[in-house]
């Protein structure tokens, strides 16, 4: 049995748990409803702005091979790069690559110029404005300092766990005084 002091740790890590759960349930319904790989992607550069900028989110639908029209914007993936790109399509090449670039970019990137149709995770259907700053900030911010978020998470339980016998401490040294 737990003591009184821990049951709302032991609240707060179930709700956590339920909500990367649940997270990851929604991402899989949404990737089986849209047919693609990756319904949801947070934007991680300004190369498409005015469209969207960096902290938009997009949900993608999967498109079948040939369905990509110029204009389109889409997200695929290519070796050169870690994340995937969202670029708007300005053309459609006889063998079904195409060639894209970014709103804000003046030119195509030498990666973009050939884009096979297997590199492609979906086109735009939806633009949700900021809410990828979360991702971006867990991916940016959290996860390289999560050694140190942990160290003093664990300073902080250590000492909210004896709290009582520090305050009981100076107390005693303030009526001794």
């Amino acid at each position: 049995m737990l003591p009184n002091r821990l049951k709302p740790l032991k609240s707060n890590i179930t709700y956590i748990i339920l909500g990367i759960i649940l997270a990851f349930a929604i991402n899989v319904v949404f990737a089986l409803t849209l047919s693609t790989d990756m319904p949801i992607v947070a934007v991680e550069s300004n190369s498409m702005v005015p469209t969207f900028s960096r902290g938009d989110i997009l949900v993608l639908q999967g498109v079948p091979t040939g369905q990509v029209s110029v204009g389109d914007i889409i997200v695929f993936s290519v070796r050169e790069q870690t994340t995937p790109i969202v670029h708007r399509v300005v053309e459609i090449h006889d063998d079904g690559t195409v060639k894209t670039k970014g709103d804000a970019n003046s030119g195509s990137l030498s990666f973009e110029t050939n884009i096979q149709p297997a590199q492609i995770h979906g086109k735009t259907i939806a633009i949700v404005p900021y809410v990828g700053w979360v991702k971006i900030g867990i991916t940016e911010l959290l996860l390289p300092n999560i050694l140190l978020i942990v160290i003093i998470a664990v300073f902080g339980y250590v000492i909210y766990l004896n709290k009582d016998k520090i305050y009981k401490k100076q107390f005693h040294n303030v009526i001794n005084i």
